[in-house]
């Protein structure tokens, strides 16, 4: 194909696979940190909340940060946070040392969520904006192979050491600092600095985007993030749960086999998206909406003596969380850059970074209370009644969309 032989493609595609979260942690953060890092599950959650709470604080500095530093400071500097962010958590002494980790991970994803600006714009100066989902869908297809080699890598490198993983962290992130650079090179940043006047004035233009339909997309945004994002770490305690009595590297074993099974159906929903999308367009997510609920439903439901059983159900249930996570992300995305100005794209971004923030604030805040006296089994019925409300909002959208006669 055509876009194979652009440079800024491949390197987007490899920034892309690199940047997308923390590679070998996100597989076994839960385990690293509970097990070699002894912090309860009451510290556990903590973390995930108050690293939360201090994202979503700090967005508005971050989108007046981003709109002077302009598009291409702010990729690479979330690349270097996120390189920071892996050595605090790798060499922590404590429970504040892994909290600051997750800090600066919090950063280095709201800088990162820039980069889908930087495809765009390039996509508009060669005049191909209509190709964004394209585009996009290959990129997320190369973070899910990236995914799926590192997952499968974790639990043969926990086994030998249980620092291994983290180790090989840090040179991918390492890595991800230098792709960074080149995806950036090319990107206007002079046009992207804003005067403090001007940033007013954006702020203000983003009123029209107050709007009951924009309420909505922002909400079912912010509930469908939280729970395929942070709810997806909640679903690995929950097969801690079930599998308790086995060693910490046979159950960091099967984590890491079954997380790479959920990255190469990532992949492939990323392939399905263009045909799909082109077929349903708003539907989809109602059909997104509606096969969430459908695994929670069997997070919770296979509580029964056969632990066999109840794996396997956990496992379909996970897997269906993966399956619809990037095609949704990418059609929200999609609609949010459809705004030419950079400086109003920025604004978009970083108000559904905040969207995603915010739901996973609230759903790790309810997690953290209810797993002081309940059972986890517990945190994921709330989750489930979540994805309930999802659905409904997502129907009242399309609803919306198809009233104004919009595709």
């Amino acid at each position: 194909m055509e876009r194979y032989r652009d440079g800024f493609y491949r390197n987007y595609l490899i920034y892309t696979g690199l940047e997308t979260d923390l590679l070998f942690f996100v597989v076994c953060d839960a385990m690293f940190l509970t097990k070699v890092k002894h912090l309860t599950l009451v510290q556990y959650s903590r973390v995930t909340f108050l690293s939360l709470l201090f994202s979503l604080l700090i967005q508005y500095p971050l989108l007046k940060c981003i709109n002077r530093m302009g598009n291409r400071k702010t990729v690479r500097a979330g690349s270097i946070f996120m390189l920071l962010s892996a050595f605090c958590i790798t060499f922590s002494t404590g429970f504040f040392m892994v909290l600051i980790g997750g800090f600066l991970k919090c950063i280095g994803h709201t800088f990162n969520s820039i980069g889908t600006a930087v495809l765009k714009n390039r996509l508009e100066t060669d005049h191909n904006a209509d190709q964004y989902v394209d585009y996009q869908s290959d990129a997320n297809t190369m973070a899910c192979a990236f995914m799926m080699l590192t997952s499968l890598l974790c639990g043969y490198l926990f086994h030998l050491n249980e620092y291994f993983p983290m180790y090989a962290c840090i040179l991918f992130s390492a890595a991800g600092v230098a792709s960074s650079w080149y995806i950036s090179r090319d990107e206007r940043s002079s046009a992207d600095i804003i005067s403090a006047g001007d940033f007013r004035q954006m702020a203000q233009g983003q009123k029209q985007f107050r709007t009951l339909q924009a309420v909505l997309i922002f909400a079912a945004f912010a509930v469908f993030t939280a729970l395929t994002g942070t709810g997806l770490s909640y679903a690995r305690l929950n097969f801690q749960e079930v599998l308790t009595g086995n060693s910490p590297a046979k159950v960091m074993l099967f984590l890491s086999t079954v997380t790479s099974l959920i990255y190469l159906i990532r992949g492939l929903s990323n392939v399905i998206l263009r045909e799909t999308y082109a077929a349903l367009g708003s539907k989809a997510l109602i059909i997104a909406s509606s096969l969430s609920l459908c695994g929670l439903l069997l997070q919770m439901l296979p509580w029964i003596k056969d632990t066999d059983i109840t794996v396997a159900l956990l496992c379909a249930g996970y897997l269906l969380l993966a399956f619809i996570r990037d095609p949704y992300i990418t059609l929200v995305q999609n609609i949010s850059l459809e705004i030419n100005e950079i400086h109003k794209q920025q604004g978009m971004l970083i108000a559904l970074n905040g969207a995603k923030k915010a739901g996973a604030l609230v759903l790790s805040a309810a997690a953290t209370i209810l797993l002081k006296n309940h059972s986890i089994f517990i945190v994921m019925a709330l989750m489930t009644a979540a994805a309930l409300v999802n659905l409904l909002i997502c129907i009242a959208i399309v609803s919306k969309r198809s009233t104004a006669g919009q595709k």
